[in-house]
């Protein structure tokens, strides 16, 4: 009767020590999931969502004092935007190489192992850049692709994903 409930509990023991935690790279890795439209109307909101994994699971940010620099220098060799220690995701946009940055919330690994996963989402408002604001009659449609970075605190850069091409409708 004993052996009736040895054996399975020897059977689960040896199987959960089988079980190996997952294991990233340091650099964080970064794959493209969703965005809430692929059609928008100028101004409005959409929202990106990637989803993410890092060994050593140090995904935040410093708070940054000050943290100033050229928005749209990216296309002319300037890439102090992606070192404000305040920020850590990046979206270049495709139209004109302008860099948008926002900060992540700071992720903390829990349990005994570093490696984390997760997703983060941007709500990001997307407007034409070929008529402005107040929305004009005959204005033509815009379209716009970004390209996503996530850089940890480490200073590690995530590859870079693109989004499918976001079409703006400037009326």
């Amino acid at each position: 009767m004993k052996a009736c409930f040895v054996i399975p509990l020897f059977a689960i023991i040896t199987i959960a020590g089988c079980i190996k935690p997952p294991s990233y790279p340091n650099e964080p890795q970064i794959a493209f999931k969703s965005i809430s439209a692929n059609y928008i109307k100028s101004g409005s909101v959409d929202t990106i969502t990637f989803t993410f994994t890092d060994g050593d699971g140090d995904i935040s940010v410093s708070p940054g004092a000050g943290d100033t620099c050229d928005i749209c220098g990216y296309k002319n060799g300037d890439s102090a935007c992606f070192y404000m220690p305040g920020f850590n995701v990046f979206l270049i946009d495709s139209r004109d190489t302008c860099v948008s940055f926002y900060a992540s919330a700071n992720i903390e690994p829990k349990g005994k192992f570093d490696d984390i996963s997760g997703e983060i989402q941007v709500i990001r408002n997307i407007n034409s850049q070929k008529c402005f604001a107040p929305p004009q009659p005959g204005c033509p449609l815009d379209e716009v692709v970004y390209t996503i970075l996530l850089r940890d605190r480490a200073g590690n850069f995530s590859n870079a994903i693109k989004t499918p091409p976001i079409t703006i409708d400037g009326e």
